[in-house]
Parts: structure tokens; sequence; C-alpha cells
């Protein structure tokens, strides 16, 4: 899931395995715990595109590497304490920064959600997070850089524990995802990927990390700061739960709607649309073509009545031969679930459906998550995600803000 979310579960993973030692500072190493296996999007400087695409939810999403990471953070982090670097005016200088820079990507990324859906700012969002701001620098400033910070004595151990609870539980919760995490990595490339909840989930990490926030201000030694977690990670789980009965809902509406319009089919998969757990959408794959549908639980009629037909125009990569690298990267990243349409000269643009449309059927190209694949300067083919504009920027911002109403409308919708 998303970086915040990330954040948040391994903060409270770190305070319910070291926060009566710790203190806050148990939710700030299993914060940073938490981040780790999404540093592997570094590898974007490192190699091609492809490769780093590859990379992403792999070795550092893996079992594997969360049984062996703890073991050498921990001892990192021992000697971070044990030198004092944490009391150096020129570290805090550096961590504040960072932490500033995260609140603002996270800022910016709340104010976007109503430019995409009315084209503008929403005051109503920008102030609370522009004061939010304001109040977030000063008590960096009161209570990090102006403070003597105490000495920290935890044992060995137990620092190993809380990286090892942040660092595994991330891939699993990116498991309920539907991009796909290679947990099994180096021994096999399998990418599990539940497909229950979206990526961005407000309703997920929205309550989780307000009561994080609250048992942090509380004494290490009190129980409620305890309750509080608990009562945080109880909901996340509760709520991946209710998640997973709604994929089942789901799945049975949409075998009803394909077998109600005759549609043979030989496999098929759903998954919540952006933002929400309400609206979900279903990709079933037939001999030529994919069927496409979404069904939103706050519908007046909850179903899949509208089923758009999108051909795989597979036989235009007939010519590339079946072992090309960037042939087989697509077969698997995509898990087979991909079309094909021309894009320019010998450039086609393959889309990725696990990701569905922007709107309940095709149309001005409105694919999530689209790919080039074209020939580099050495003559191989090579691709890269193609993050374009919509073609017709008023029509997605219709589709978004017509998608966001009927997830959280009030009544239901035709």
């Amino acid at each position: 899931m998303d970086s915040l979310t990330q954040i948040v579960l391994g903060a409270a993973c770190g305070e319910a395995v070291a926060g009566r030692k710790l203190g806050n500072r148990a939710m700030l190493w299993g914060a940073i715990g938490g981040t780790i296996p999404d540093l592997d999007v570094m590898a974007e400087f490192f190699c091609s595109r492809m490769d780093a695409m590859a990379f992403h939810r792999g070795f550092m999403h893996s079992f594997l590497f969360a049984a062996i990471a703890p073991w050498i953070l921990a001892q990192l982090t021992l000697w971070f304490y044990s030198q004092g670097v944490y009391r150096l005016r020129g570290y805090k200088l550096i961590a504040m920064l960072i932490w500033l820079i995260f609140f603002l990507g996270a800022a910016a990324g709340i104010n976007f959600i109503p430019v995409i859906i009315n084209g503008q700012i929403s005051w109503y969002i920008f102030t609370p997070t522009l004061l939010l701001g304001a109040w977030f620098t000063w008590r960096l400033w009161k209570d990090y850089w102006r403070r003597d910070l105490s000495m920290v004595q935890a044992p060995y151990l137990t620092w190993v524990a809380l990286f090892f609870v942040s660092i595994f539980t991330h891939p699993i919760l990116d498991c309920f995802t539907n991009f796909g995490t290679q947990v099994f990595q180096p021994f096999s490339d399998y990418r599990v990927q539940w497909t229950t909840v979206s990526v961005v989930d407000p309703l997920y990490t929205v309550p989780f990390a307000i009561l994080i926030y609250f048992a942090s201000r509380f004494h290490r030694a009190e129980r409620a700061r305890l309750y509080l977690t608990w009562i945080g990670i109880l909901w996340g789980c509760g709520y991946l739960g209710y998640t997973y009965w709604n994929k089942q809902r789901t799945n049975a509406l949409f075998e009803n709607g394909l077998q109600a319009q005759n549609i043979e089919y030989q496999r098929y998969m759903t998954g919540p649309t952006i933002l929400n757990n309400v609206v979900w959408y279903g990709v079933a794959e037939g001999d030529t073509a994919y069927y496409f549908g979404q069904s939103g639980f706050n519908d007046c009629q909850p179903g899949f009545t509208k089923i758009s037909t999108l051909p795989k125009n597979h036989d235009l990569l007939n010519h590339i031969p079946k072992d090309d690298k960037a042939y087989r990267f697509l077969r698997w990243f995509t898990n087979g679930y991909y079309d094909v349409q021309p894009y320019h000269g010998d450039t086609l643009q393959v889309n990725d459906l696990r990701f569905g449309l922007t709107g309940d059927s095709l149309e001005d190209n409105n694919y999530v998550f689209p790919f080039l694949l074209f020939k580099n300067e050495t003559g191989a083919w090579d691709l890269y995600q193609h993050n374009r504009s919509p073609q017709n920027p008023e029509r997605f911002r219709r589709s978004f803000g017509e998608l966001w109403e009927r997830a959280y409308g009030a009544s239901c919708h035709e």
C-alpha cells in the first residue's frame, strides 16, 4: 500500500513490541522499519525501468529479507545510540528536513484529490493542511531540535524483534493489493496478490493513524497507550477482513453478471477501485477479448449490469519472439491480463487490465496502467509505464467525481 499506511502500520508494530521500553522511539523506528522495503524503488536510479519494476516488491519484500535485515538493522541502531549520533546537530537538521519533505509529499497527495475531482484546490482541505504543517514544524523545533535527547537503552534482541515485525508486516499488507508481491524471492518470482484492498484506502489508514497519534501522547507506562495501539491494530485487521468479505460478494455478483449476459470466460479477477472498498471492478478473460465492468454496493441495484468488451489484440505481438525479455516481463507482470493496441509507428500500447479503467467502460483510452512497448536505440524491444495525461481531462475528472459519489454518497445510485 501507500507509504503513509506502511509508516502507520510500522509505528503500531514498533509500539506493540517495544513501546514500554522505548516510548515514542519505538513508534519512530517501527515506522522506519515499515518503510525500508519500499526503498527498492531506488533501483530506478541504477538499472533499466523494466528491471526496476521487476525489483520493486521483490527481494526487499520477501520473507527472507524480513528474516535477515532485522539483525543488521538492530546492530546499526545500537551503534547509532552508543556513539551519540542522534544528539548531533547536523543529524538533527537532516532528520527534520526528511520529516518535513515527507509531510509536504503527503499534504500534496491529499490536496491533489479535489484537483482531480473539481479541477481546483479545496480551501476546506488546503487551510487545515497548512495549519497542520505549521504546527508540525513548531513541534519539531520545540520537542526535537531544542531538546537534549535522553539516553536509549534496549537490548539487542528487542531491536531485532522490533525491526522483524515492522518489516514482515509490510509485504503481508501489500499482498492484499493488486500489484503483486514476491514474498518467496529469491527462490520464486511468484507474485502474491489477493486484491481485496486499494493501494490507497483512507478508511484503513486514517482511523489507524489517529489512534496511533493519540497513543503517542500518553506516557510509555500508561495503559491507555497500549489500548489505543491495539485498537488501531485490530481496526486494521478487521478492515482487511471486511475487504475479503466484500471481495466474495463481488465475485458472486460478477459471476451472475457474466452468466446473465451469456459471456463465456476462462478465468476472472475482481478488485476495488482507488480510495475505497465500495465500488469494485471485474475483468474476465475470454478467447479473443476481456470483459470489464463495475459494481458498487451503494448502487440502487448492485450488480454488473454493464459489461464492456475489450479485444485482446494479442496478435499484434506475434512478430515479437516469445522469449524476448520485454514480452516475458509483460506476461509475468500483468499475470496475463493485458490487451494491446497500436500507438505510433512500431510502438504498441499494452494495458495492464488488473488495474481496470478510470470509468465503468472504455472511453478516450482511459486505462489506468498502460505500457508503451517500443524498439530502443539498440533495436531491442523495451517498455516503460506510460504515465500520460488523460486525453480528455474533463471526462477524467467527471469519472473520478462519479466514482467518489458512488463510493461515499449518502444515497443509492443508478
